[in-house]
């Protein structure tokens, strides 16, 4: 089994955080890390097409190709404080009071009763992708990569020139299909177009997410 590696680029938190909504429902693990979910003190973001906050914790966000198996099988070795120290780099706390963290909290709320939850823990933060990723995903093209064309896969958000939706690669890597696996099935599609899927995916915010340095 691989050694735990934090993640260095914000493309491997947010496979992460797909992957965390298909780890809940681990036949081997997904229970005990529903019951986790009380316990969380740190969540991150993205908005998947069509609206809908995904949320993971940061020890699951952290460290690169988690699965629920993975997880609970480093449980021990695993820091939530290191996390803490890399994720910050791409994400932003959500500041308690705001419109964006009424709405955050409230998908949060909503996300945690689902899975049989009254709400997050007292004093629970909310953390979303910074300004890098957010100015590429207010783009309406993303730099021209992604592409809305009625003409074209029913109008759905999709890479420039080919029929692979924006929606297609984020369910892939939601069922655990890393991005160059997916560069090996679609071999006209580039790394550039992986990122320009997860930023317009991640980046449908009510308002500007400033990063403060």
């Amino acid at each position: 089994m691989k050694d735990s590696v934090l993640v260095t680029r914000p493309e491997q938190a947010i496979e992460n955080i797909l992957r965390y909504q298909v780890a809940l429902d681990d036949e081997r693990c997904g229970a005990e890390l529903k019951d986790l979910m009380s316990r969380v003190h740190a969540w991150y973001a993205v908005r998947a097409e069509g609206g809908r906050w995904l949320f993971a914790p940061s020890k699951f966000v952290g460290y690169v190709d988690n699965t629920a198996v993975e997880y609970f099988s480093k449980r021990s070795a695993r820091d939530g404080r290191k996390t803490e120290t890399i994720l910050p780099h791409w994400f932003h706390t959500v500041e308690p009071g705001t419109r964006q963290a009424d709405t955050l909290g409230q998908a949060l709320r909503d996300f945690l009763r689902s899975h049989g939850h009254a709400g997050p823990r007292k004093g629970a933060r909310i953390s979303l992708l910074a300004e890098v990723f957010d100015q590429v995903a207010s783009v309406p093209e993303t730099s021209g990569r992604v592409v809305i064309d009625s003409s074209t896969c029913a109008g759905r958000p999709h890479i420039r020139n080919t029929r692979v939706r924006v929606s297609d690669i984020l369910q892939l890597m939601a069922s655990g299909v890393s991005s160059a696996e997916i560069l090996d099935d679609y071999p006209y599609l580039d790394e550039a177009d992986i990122k320009a899927a997860l930023a317009w995916a991640a980046g449908a915010v009510d308002h500007r997410v400033v990063f403060a340095a």
